[in-house]
């Protein structure tokens, strides 16, 4: 069953008080056939000197280092092109996995012959661990059902997912883009999603992501805010299967609402008008939406009732007329 190599991708940079925890972590894994690529994305801590000390004891960890060019899409597209594996996950470089995260996620893909499988995960802000993910009933998901679920319910991020190095290597287009440093990872698992035929999801508990609030995810930012949102309203209009569509409108209107709570609003009122304007013209595509968690559509409604309420509506020429 371990005949096949996987690869676990782990871009680091400045995390020298949290990559021990994580390596160690990742050699626990019950699948031993492991190809543990680590990147040193230009840190100015001790990073690379904890990271070699771990690669001298296990010869599965490959250390790489490459200058910092500030663009994260660029470094998790260096790690696919220096890495060997028939499938791989993504490992966040503060955070932690269980002892068999790697081995539940590659029997699911090998049993169910699926493109992608899929576990749920802890948020855990310390010392705590908190919004533990929902659990559902079906596990296998096809056609139109993977975007919703990847969308509302599974979490569009990597560090819970499996993938098929064989799809990556057939299709040019799946690589991030570096033109986008912010929803990179919502961007690439749309494009590796329209050639799925089926994903799996576990129930299993098997990835703890470590929120801390000085990480790059969680800092104020601008540009790159409304370079993903214009982007994600361009595929939004550009699709061609209405499900996809309208799932990825809902998804719109509470990613502007978030980025309307994140921005400056001083030095980017335009924009700002803009995504106000966004959500509440898409924010039907969620609320009707079964699939959305309550959660989502609680923070999109506090958000239209409170933040992101426009100063003056306008109408949205849109393709489709759905009481906008």
């Amino acid at each position: 069953m371990e005949s096949d190599l996987i690869s676990v991708l782990i871009p680091a940079y400045n995390v020298q008080k949290y990559l021990g925890r994580c390596l160690r972590s990742v050699l626990k894994q019950t699948y031993q056939n492991l190809e543990i690529v680590v990147v040193d994305d230009g840190s100015t801590d001790h990073t690379y000197a904890i990271a070699k000390k771990y690669a001298d004891r296990d010869p599965r960890i490959v250390l790489l280092q490459k200058s910092n060019e500030g663009n994260v899409a660029k470094t998790r597209n260096y790690l696919l092109d220096h890495c060997h594996g028939q499938y791989f996950v993504w490992v966040d470089s503060d955070d932690q996995v269980q002892p068999r995260y790697v081995e539940k996620l590659y029997q699911a893909l090998m049993t169910h012959h699926a493109d992608m499988s899929l576990c749920r995960f802890v948020i855990r802000a310390f010392p705590f661990p908190v919004l533990p993910s929902v659990r559902t009933v079906k596990s296998e998901y096809q056609g139109d059902e993977i975007i919703q679920q990847i969308i509302y319910k599974r979490g569009f991020v990597l560090w819970n997912k499996m993938y098929r190095m064989d799809l990556i290597r057939m299709h040019e287009d799946l690589r991030f883009d570096p033109n986008y440093t912010y929803g990179e990872d919502l961007l690439f698992n749309l494009r590796y999603l329209q050639y799925c035929q089926k994903i799996v999801c576990l129930n299993n508990r098997l990835y703890q992501y470590s929120w801390r609030a000085g990480s790059e995810v969680h800092k104020k930012f601008a540009d790159n805010q409304i370079k993903f949102v214009d982007r994600l309203l361009e595929l939004c209009e550009n699709q061609t299967n209405s499900v996809v569509q309208d799932t990825l409108r809902g998804w719109a209107a509470f990613s502007c609402c978030g980025a309307v709570f994140l921005m400056d609003k001083r030095h980017f009122p335009d924009a700002v008008a803009r995504m106000r304007n966004y959500a509440h013209a898409y924010r039907d595509y969620m609320f009707k939406n079964h699939l959305a968690k309550s959660l989502f559509k609680f923070i999109l409604w506090l958000g239209l009732k409170t933040w992101c309420r426009p100063k003056k509506i306008h109408k949205l020429q849109l393709k489709e007329n759905k009481g906008i």
